[in-house]
């Protein structure tokens, strides 16, 4: 299957995941500290407080991550299209 996409738009979705990593972000500083519930249950909590906090650290990444490869499809299309247009005196991509 073949999506048509142009590069400004590739490059608003590379935005758009790199400023969600900055929400993501926030998971962790939300759950940033332990309450004190008492023995029984203490390091249960401590350990799922701990894996939210890493999953939203990871999640944070990944969407960094994948705005930055977003954003390096949209040049290289870009460089591709001005590339193949230069030769025909088209200067303008899209």
């Amino acid at each position: 299957m073949t999506i048509k996409i142009y590069a400004p738009e590739v490059f608003a979705l590379a935005d758009l995941l790199r400023n969600s990593s900055g929400d993501a972000e926030e998971i962790a500083v939300g759950l940033d500290g332990v309450p004190r519930i008492g023995e029984g249950l203490q390091s249960a909590v401590e350990g799922f407080l701990e894996s939210h906090r890493t999953a939203g650290r990871a999640l944070a990444a990944e969407l960094q991550w994948l705005g930055s490869a977003f954003a390096a499809v949209a040049d290289s299309r870009l460089q591709l299209d001005r590339a193949l247009l230069k030769p025909y005196g088209r200067a303008t991509v899209e």
